[in-house]
């Protein structure tokens, strides 16, 4: 996870453990690594990076037109599905209470 551009401290409720490059943090509560704007470099370029991305997939898909089939599915209860490549849409909340499956190849695209 990763917080940008606000500090890490931000992030409360992991007990966050810094690592000794001060690059990014640790916790129990977290597999994999937590960062924050305020980590020694180059944390804080590949932050911004990461949010430019972000907003750059998210532009891209907001555009994209959803096939009617995929709108609205299971009016947003997905709990045991199986999703193929494409633009899926819901004018609801969205919720699932067991596994769903995203099921394609390495070049297919989903958005949700």
């Amino acid at each position: 996870i990763g917080v940008s551009p606000i500090a890490a401290t931000a992030m409360t409720g992991f007990s966050l453990a810094a690592d000794s490059s001060n690059t990014f943090s640790t916790s129990t509560q977290i597999k994999g690594r937590a960062y924050a704007a305020n980590y020694a470099k180059p944390t804080p370029s590949k932050m911004t990076k990461a949010i430019n991305d972000m907003e750059t997939a998210y532009t891209d898909a907001a555009g994209r037109i959803s096939d009617e089939s995929n709108r609205n599915i299971k009016s947003g209860l997905i709990s045991g599905m199986t999703f193929t490549a494409g633009v899926y849409k819901w004018d609801s909340d969205v919720m699932f209470s067991s596994d769903i499956t995203i099921k394609g190849s390495s070049s297919d695209h989903f958005i949700f």
